[in-house]
């Protein structure tokens, strides 16, 4: 895991990435450094207070949220309670298009999503890319600038945790059961509705800004959706938020719906997530909070404040009784929301691993 910290600082160099250390309104910047890796303009976060700024999050639906998906709904969840707006986008259509998904198994685990959200006590918007016809209408707005062979060049090596990623997926990835083939049109299909996910806010919903808080793996979303928008006649402002990823169980670089045995996921009982939290404080081994899975974990899901997350990261570095104490109260604060998650009754019968 020792290469995830070094992956968020030659992320930072390679694209000229800030580390987010301010306060985004009420959220306090020790809260807001331990959550978030990178963000694209500091100077965006800053200035929220004085600019109608939207935060949306969103999920891809290929089963039940890890750990990892749900850090995006907590972001959100904080920023919200915060006084701002936020939108959690639970994105059906694009793996009806990428991954050839079964629509209505897609929109039933959107259901879920919903369901869950609103357990968690989350309060902002949740959307689907179904049901928003109007961002579909900036989609076709857009299409003429759009172009689906356009690349980023990026003079950077990939780093060691991206190789370890790319491998894991190569080797154990398990998609979904009704996944199937598509076309590359598909695909392009997707990116222009992304496009129009990330301009629509400032174009049509009158916003000055809109942030995204993406994990730091999809940090390369943003720079595509300028791209495209390079020579687009289209005044559209929004940045990215990227948070800290979790690190998977197993040795694996970080938690994945499609791994199987990677994560911690909300459909899994409250016993199996206690479990799997002290499971993952021994696979820690003593490793110091910014390679520690349970200290990632209690930085992006949990209502901990600044000053709990100093303590934390105090007793994570001592190891001993008060860590020991720490993991055991943390391992029944994550239990918590996978209450949350829906039944065996209303849950989707099409889950992704």
């Amino acid at each position: 895991m020792s290469a995830l910290p070094n992956h968020y600082e030659t992320l930072r160099e390679a694209f000229d990435y800030d580390r987010p250390t301010v306060d985004i309104g009420d959220v306090n910047a020790g809260v807001v450094d331990r959550a978030f890796a990178a963000t694209t303009d500091e100077d965006a976060l800053r200035e929220v207070a004085d600019r109608e700024t939207l935060f949306v999050a969103s999920a891809g639906l290929t089963g039940p949220p890890h750990v990892g998906t749900v850090a995006q709904m907590f972001a959100v969840k904080r920023l919200h309670e915060a006084g701002f707006d936020a939108e959690f986008l639970l994105a059906d259509y694009e793996k009806v298009a990428t991954g050839g998904r079964d629509l209505d198994v897609v929109r039933d685990l959107a259901d879920d999503y919903r369901v869950f959200l609103d357990g968690i006590g989350y309060g902002g918007r949740v959307r689907t890319q179904y049901d928003a016809t109007g961002v579909m209408q900036t989609a076709l707005r857009l299409a003429p600038y759009f172009d689906p062979d356009a690349s980023i060049d990026v003079d950077a090596e990939p780093t060691e945790w991206v190789a370890e990623l790319q491998a894991a997926y190569e080797r154990d990835r398990d998609g979904p059961t009704d996944e199937a083939t598509t076309t590359d049109f598909g695909g392009d299909a997707a990116s222009l509705l992304c496009l129009a996910d990330f301009v629509h806010p400032t174009l049509a919903d009158d916003y000055d800004q809109t942030v995204f808080v993406l994990g730091v793996d999809e940090h390369a979303l943003v720079r595509a959706n300028e791209h495209q928008l390079a020579d687009a006649p289209v005044d559209a402002a929004f940045e990215g938020l990227f948070t800290r990823m979790v690190p998977g169980l197993d040795g694996y670089p970080k938690m994945a719906k499609t791994i199987p045995g990677s994560g911690i996921t909300m459909d899994q009982s409250p016993e199996t997530v206690r479990r799997l939290v002290r499971r993952a404080a021994a696979e820690d081994d003593g490793a110091p909070p910014e390679e520690s899975t349970v200290y990632a974990m209690q930085c992006l899901v949990s209502e901990y404040d600044a000053a709990r997350l100093a303590e934390l990261d105090a007793a994570c570095r001592a190891g001993g009784e008060a860590w020991d104490a720490a993991v055991e109260a943390y391992a029944d604060s994550l239990a918590a929301p996978s209450r949350a998650w829906p039944s065996e009754g209303k849950r989707s019968t099409h889950r992704g691993c």
